[in-house]
């Protein structure tokens, strides 16, 4: 069991670095305004095209699926596509450690979603959880410089529609693979991927922008991107696999440590390779994060420790 609690910790500290690789991609390559679109583009179609050929290859060739799979595959593609386009909008204005703490709002909205559509009930912890988790949310969001109030007050917004279209895409994903194996709706997932992409492409502004990055910079976005993908992909699977052992409640209590190590990446990061990493490390604010930090993280206890 410790050694799955520790896998579990590493997953977060890789999605962690993977947040400030974003928040680089989004403000550290190019200043045009472009870069959300170059990104979005660079996230389906190159993603699409190196890993549908590696699930392909992991899944043997057996990429069979049933209809309610695909379907399901193809719009959890599009809620995640939405969720990920509203997280970078958020990232955009404000630091990785700030959004991330507001990630915690992702089982909160799973547990609305499970209530309505699943008519399962909430506990007492459940809802206590839920409430501390969305308070360290509003508090996090709230500028006591008063600099940048209404840009975090932006970001909270933009968080709650990512949270809200993730747990969908949990949920889809999750209705997928209990008609289909798991590697057949990971290369459909990919190939959603792609044609989401092709899509993008289709539409005159993101195609400009994203061949304007190619010229300039396309070494940086596809080498970062790919790197980015390959510690997504590894971070979920050391979840998954740490999920074999340990109880799925925990593990969603160590997920929590994703805004911990975004926030020490920063402050490591900004003394030792400010040109790449952007993080406020007023006192007041490093004590509004880490207090927001823990918060949540208690909020996560309450909410899956019974």
């Amino acid at each position: 069991m410790a050694g799955a609690v520790i896998i579990s910790i590493c997953a977060s500290f890789l999605w962690g670095i993977t947040a400030h690789i974003d928040k680089f991609m989004i403000n550290g390559i190019d200043e045009d305004g472009s870069n959300i679109k170059t990104l979005f583009v660079f996230s389906t179609l190159i993603a699409g095209l190196v890993f549908s050929p590696i699930w392909l290859i992991i899944s043997k060739f057996s990429v069979s699926i049933s209809a309610i799979s695909l379907i399901a595959i193809l719009l959890s593609t599009l809620t995640y596509l939405l969720a990920t386009y509203f997280y970078f909008k958020a990232l955009d204005k404000n630091d990785a450690s700030i959004v991330s703490v507001m990630f915690q709002m992702i089982p909160v909205f799973s547990y609305v979603l499970a209530l309505i559509f699943f008519k399962e009930n909430l506990t007492i912890q459940q809802i206590i959880g839920s409430i501390i988790i969305i308070l360290s949310a509003i508090i996090i969001s709230f500028d006591f410089e008063k600099k940048n109030n209404k840009s975090k007050f932006k970001a909270f917004l933009l968080m709650i529609l990512s949270s809200l279209f993730y747990a969908i895409y949990f949920i889809l994903f999750d209705v997928a693979i209990r008609h289909s194996s798991y590697n057949s709706c990971a290369f459909w997932y990919q190939i959603g991927f792609l044609i989401m992409g092709i899509i993008l492409m289709c539409i005159k502004s993101y195609r400009i922008t994203f061949i304007k990055a190619i010229k300039n910079n396309g070494k940086t976005y596809f080498s970062l991107n790919v790197t980015n993908e390959v510690l997504n992909l590894i971070a979920n699977l050391l979840v998954n696999f740490a999920n074999l052992t340990i109880p799925i409640a925990l593990a969603n209590v160590l997920n929590g440590f994703q805004g911990i190590f975004v926030f020490l990446l920063g402050i490591v990061g900004v003394k030792f390779l400010p040109k790449y990493f952007k993080e406020n490390l007023n006192k007041k604010v490093i004590f509004q994060k880490v207090s927001c930090i823990v918060l949540s993280v208690i909020g996560l206890i309450v909410m899956f420790i019974h």
